[in-house]
């Protein structure tokens, strides 16, 4: 396990974090709404709140377990908050050197799966971050990172209202004190509105938040009763029995929508607060107004990002189910009748006729080739990766009997080095091995035969398999267009094929916490490296 090392603002962070005073406080619905969310979006049994003390990690808000802190040293988020700008994201925690056997993946916990968000305050601190675990691998699409960055920052501009909230009621209840029998002076600065009635319900101080929120003067408010400027009705129905709570020593809270004068309709979290003298006695109540607009209006945003991801993921099921259904039937109707015409009716057909019914039955195996492969891509987000010990020789015979009729038709040839087990999909590892090297073995220069050969080293915690051939090449500008399903860059009658062999293969690579490269030049052949994360307690290299 490898343990984070110390920001280099460790002291200052620390200090920025302590300034909060949130630390050891109670759950509060804000944050746990947060949670819920990433939770929600992720789709992740796990979604917390972290915040990293000197030798702890503690959790401000918690969905899907039972501790409250853990050890830093054994914190994911300890890691996470040594790159402020970005999430970082562990697919498979067995993949990676820094979390493989750590207490909380080969503990009860058995975290496989970790993104977190750091969260960030103005002036550049990481204090924790926003998390979601899983206890098997997965990814995160991009709008799934882009929404848990959004809630990491909403966290941030909790953390920073909840201190002006608190600064703010230490000025209130330092003006209590001071003024003893009534709030005469009660602090004018803040973020909330905060106001002051007496037991007669009488108006005996506003602060400037409140008048400007009102558009109004002081005069206009002091010394009229609360009953009169909010209306009967409104009093009896929302207020009433609230103020007679805090008279009896009890806070009591409501959210309601206004519309101010000074601010247009916002949401507004109201608490009232019994107001006491230096010797205890409730001498009135005082109303503290706090708006939660912006964050209302953050959470419509996610709740709304949750239900287009929800909507996309149906309308990709959809569509592979039409992908499956309404377009196989029609392929395969073709595929069949041009077969049944071929071996009943060849022999009657005129030259014309065996030469287009050819075309036909080339097309539609290269359309169903096509779609299996559409299918393929597809899919790959909703195939189960199942890990294991994966010995590559063993798939490299796969591979090379699966393309045999195209080695043993003509001069090409596939060389396999000693390659070493990895941990994996076999099924999908076969897949991507079997792309590049069939890439290899079909993009081949006018006259020379086709040289394939696949290789293996190990390099800075990776193993990297090299799949290097002999053909035309790629030029540089062109090489990242090879990876995008929506690109081609041959004419399909000079080199035939669905071209999302590579696409597959470098997505196959992302679902094993690795990636897919390319090295190439027009003429001189194409280099791809397929980089694995080391994986531990398995053999180096195959016997073979």
């Amino acid at each position: 396990m490898l343990i984070a090392p110390l920001p280099d603002n460790e002291e200052q962070r620390l200090a920025r974090l302590s300034g909060l005073s949130v630390l050891d406080t109670l759950p509060q619905q804000a944050f746990d709404d947060i949670s819920a969310l990433a939770q929600a979006i992720c789709g992740t049994p796990i979604a917390l709140i972290t915040l990293i003390d000197r030798d702890r990690q503690w959790f401000k808000s918690r969905i899907g377990v039972d501790l409250t802190e853990t050890p830093r040293e054994v914190a994911f988020c300890s890691h996470a908050i040594l790159h402020p700008g970005e999430p970082m994201v562990i697919g498979d925690t067995l993949n990676d050197q820094r979390f493989s056997d750590n207490p909380l993946v080969s503990g009860p916990t058995k975290v496989r799966f970790y993104a977190g968000a750091p969260i960030v305050t103005d002036d550049g601190f990481a204090l924790g971050a926003v998390c979601v675990i899983d206890q098997q691998p997965r990814e995160l699409s991009p709008v799934q990172l882009d929404a848990l960055n959004r809630l990491s920052a909403l966290v941030a501009t909790l953390l920073e209202h909840e201190k002006a909230r608190k600064q703010e009621s230490a000025r209130t209840a330092e003006a209590v004190s001071r003024q003893h029998e009534e709030l005469s002076a009660m602090a004018v600065a803040g973020l909330d509105l905060l106001v002051y009635v007496d037991r007669n319900c009488i108006y005996q101080h506003v602060n400037d938040t409140f008048l400007e929120y009102w558009a109004c003067t002081r005069e206009q408010i002091i010394g009229r009763s609360l009953p009169e400027l909010v209306g009967e009705q409104a009093f009896k129905d929302l207020i009433q029995s609230k103020f007679e709570h805090a008279l009896a020593g009890q806070t009591s809270h409501y959210h309601r929508v206004t519309r101010f004068p000074g601010r247009g309709l916002r949401h507004v979290q109201v608490a009232l607060i019994p107001a006491r003298n230096s010797q205890g006695a409730i001498t009135g109540v005082v109303f503290r107004a706090q708006d939660v607009h912006e964050i209302r209006q953050r959470e419509a945003h996610l709740r709304e990002t949750v239900s287009l991801l929800e909507q996309k993921t149906l309308q990709q099921e959809r569509f592979i189910h039409m992908l499956s259904h309404d377009l196989r039937e029609p392929i395969n109707a073709i595929n069949n009748f041009s077969s049944l015409l071929a071996s009943d009716h060849h022999a009657h057909l005129p030259a014309a006729g065996r030469k287009y019914l050819g075309f036909v039955r080339a097309s539609g195996a290269r359309m169903g080739a096509l779609l299996d492969d559409l299918l393929r891509f597809i899919q790959l987000d909703k195939h189960a990766l199942t890990t294991e010990q994966v010995d590559l020789h063993s798939v490299m015979a796969q591979v090379q009997a699966d393309l045999a009729p195209t080695l043993t038709n003509g001069a090409s040839k596939l060389e396999v080095l000693k390659l070493p087990f990895v941990q994996g999909d076999p099924a999908l590892l076969y897949n991507l091995l079997r792309n590049l090297v069939a890439n290899g073995l079909q993009f081949t220069r006018p006259g020379v035969p086709a040289h394939v050969r696949v290789m293996a080293e190990r390099q800075a915690g990776f193993d990297l398999i090299h799949v290097e051939d002999n053909g035309i090449g790629i030029a540089p500008e062109h090489q990242e267009a090879v990876f995008d399903m929506l690109k081609r860059l041959h004419l399909r009658r000079a080199h035939p094929g669905s071209g999302l062999g590579l696409p597959i293969a470098r997505r196959i690579a992302s679902l094993h916490g690795g990636y897919l490269t390319l090295k190439s030049a027009p003429g001189e052949g194409s280099r791809f490296t397929l980089r694995l994360p080391l994986a531990h307690g398995i053999p180096n290299e195959s016997p073979v």
